[in-house]
């Protein structure tokens, strides 16, 4: 992907070397910095953050609307007219980042060292942890449940999960299933809402209640030899998890 941003006399450009990344994966590219005035100019400095923002507040206008997660900065050497300077970047998407949905999503922002209220903008394509995205696949072939949305909330990907039309999950509506790795631990809370029965009188009453079940796995439960997913402990740990609202009549 590419993007320019002009500051007169200078054109910045930036350039990504791919269009889609996974959290936990290293953003690369290239920033070009050319003088397109006619006066020579002395060392100048420029900058690429990494941000976060609502689509919802940036359609507004909202001040403030920036996230920060990662600077990075260029000391630029002098520039005759005509003359650029490109230089090769780097920056490590955190393995929790958020990912983009409906809602919001990761950017690029670069230029001068104003560049947070004045400079370029590209937007990021971030899905979830391969990781991640191989648990929740365990949840939808092996056990039958239906993915209805993922989404980021505040530090963690969520997803809707329905259960399969079964005896055997009769007494739970919907899961909750929040999910991140955070310095190598693989972290998942588990919010179960279920049906709860209560006898009144001559007839049986329904409410909805939530169980909650959080679960951390370590390189050495995730991982097999060759750095391959352990599909096998995700089952477990999702049977595990599944086993405390499975084939029950709650009262």
């Amino acid at each position: 992907m590419r993007s320019v941003f002009f500051q007169r006399p200078l054109e910045y450009q930036i350039a990504t070397t791919r269009e889609e990344w996974n959290q936990g994966d290293s953003l690369s590219g290239t920033m070009r910095v050319r003088n397109s005035g006619a006066s020579f100019l002395p060392v100048q400095s420029a900058q690429i953050l990494l941000v976060y923002a609502l689509k919802k507040e940036l359609k507004d206008g909202q001040a403030d609307v920036w996230q920060m997660l990662e600077t990075l900065n260029f000391n630029l050497p002098e520039l005759a007219a005509g003359t650029q300077h490109t230089a090769e970047w780097t920056l490590p998407l955190p393995s929790d980042c958020p990912i983009t949905d409906k809602s919001g999503t990761l950017f690029l922002l670069f230029g001068g060292t104003e560049a947070l209220e004045n400079g370029g903008c590209i937007d990021l394509q971030v899905r979830l942890h391969p990781l991640l995205q191989s648990f929740l696949q365990t949840f939808t072939t092996q056990f039958k449940f239906l993915e209805k949305h993922r989404k980021h909330v505040k530090g963690w990907t969520e997803a809707k999960l329905h259960p399969p039309d079964s005896q055997e999950y009769s007494s739970l509506d919907h899961l909750l299933c929040h999910l991140r790795v955070r310095e190598e631990q693989l972290e998942v809370r588990h919010f179960f809402k279920v049906k709860v029965f209560s006898r009144e009188e001559d007839f049986v009453k329904i409410r909805r209640k939530t169980r909650e079940l959080e679960q951390s796995l370590t390189p050495e439960d995730y991982l097999q030899p060759g750095g391959f997913p352990n599909r096998n402990c995700f089952r477990e740990r999702i049977d595990e998890a599944l086993g405390t609202v499975r084939a029950s009549v709650l009262f």
